[in-house]
């Protein structure tokens, strides 16, 4: 099938990357059916990355995705000059907001690095 050995990942990240394999992109109609059917557990461990959520580009730098990590650094310095000019509250929710975006795409970006051998610079890449 392909000539990636997951067995150097631990089970954790070889039930994703098999998940993905099986089912495609987040994107994919074939994918969402096949998410609905998990459970919340596994659904949350297919989805979201909580390393990401909470330590964001660094965590990208860790998984060595370094290109990814660029970008969501430029999209954190470019938010946050906006944010200057609106209310925090505002700012907060756009801040935590873009957290989860890095957070549930990280899964599905390690996947397309480690196993399809895509290096790209699209942080968000199959998510939209």
């Amino acid at each position: 099938m392909n000539a990636v050995d997951l067995s150097r990942f631990s089970p954790k990240w070889q039930f994703r990357f098999n998940f993905f394999q099986q089912h495609g992109a987040p994107k994919e109609p074939r994918f969402k059916e096949a998410w609905k059917a998990l459970s919340f557990g596994d659904r949350l461990k297919v989805n979201i990355n909580f390393f990401a959520f909470f330590f964001g580009f660094i965590y990208l730098f860790i998984l060595g995705m370094w290109r990814k990590a660029l970008v969501v650094i430029g999209i954190n310095i470019v938010l946050a000059a906006v944010t200057l000019f609106l209310p925090e509250i505002v700012a907060r929710a756009l801040f935590i907001a873009l957290n989860f975006l890095v957070a549930s795409s990280t899964n599905y970006s390690y996947y397309l690095e480690q196993v399809k051998g895509k290096a790209s610079w699209n942080p968000f890449e199959g998510m939209f």
